[in-house]
């Protein structure tokens, strides 16, 4: 079985910047997967490598500046190695990952939820638009989870045949 890990990150004392760890509690409240790990963390710091180098798949969930508020995207990372970023407080989730490899030899698949913002100012709430969109965010963080599942049956199904034959 994949083990999965969903990191929400933000800061919730900026309004809608704060979108990763509403989304990461709420989802945490509703999984029920035991190869589901949820974190939610006001940034993120070089000791989560650790971490995420024993995850086989790693979905980040943010909130972004740019598009049109309200608006859930979803996209595929790729490790990239800022080493000026490692150890900064600008860390990404690309960093993050190549820090999984250089540090510990294994890097987990990643993809991005995000949504954009639309009010980043002082502000322990999240704009309606972007409230509004969390179901949504849900909806995607369950969807990816399944064709994770789907794949690994596929996968399963197929070492089983190869033994076989």
């Amino acid at each position: 079985m994949e083990r999965i890990l969903v990191i929400g990150f933000g800061n919730p004392y900026r309004g809608d910047d704060g979108l990763g760890l509403h989304a990461a509690e709420q989802f945490e409240g509703i999984n029920h997967d035991p190869a589901v790990t949820v974190l939610a963390q006001q940034e993120l710091h070089p000791e989560l490598a650790e971490v995420l180098s024993h995850a086989d798949f790693v979905i980040f969930l943010d909130a972004t500046a740019q598009g049109v508020p309200g608006t859930v995207s979803v996209c595929k990372l790729t490790a990239k190695c800022e080493v000026n970023g490692l150890f900064s407080h600008e860390l990404t989730p690309e960093t993050l990952l190549a820090a999984a490899k250089v540090l510990y030899g294994r890097c987990p698949e990643g993809m991005l939820v995000s949504v954009a913002g639309e009010n980043f100012g002082i502000s322990s709430h999240l704009s309606p638009e972007v409230s509004a969109a969390l179901p949504r965010v849900l909806a995607r963080i369950e969807e990816l989870i399944d064709s994770l599942q789907g794949r690994e049956l596929v996968l399963t199904r197929a070492a089983r045949a190869g033994n076989s034959a």
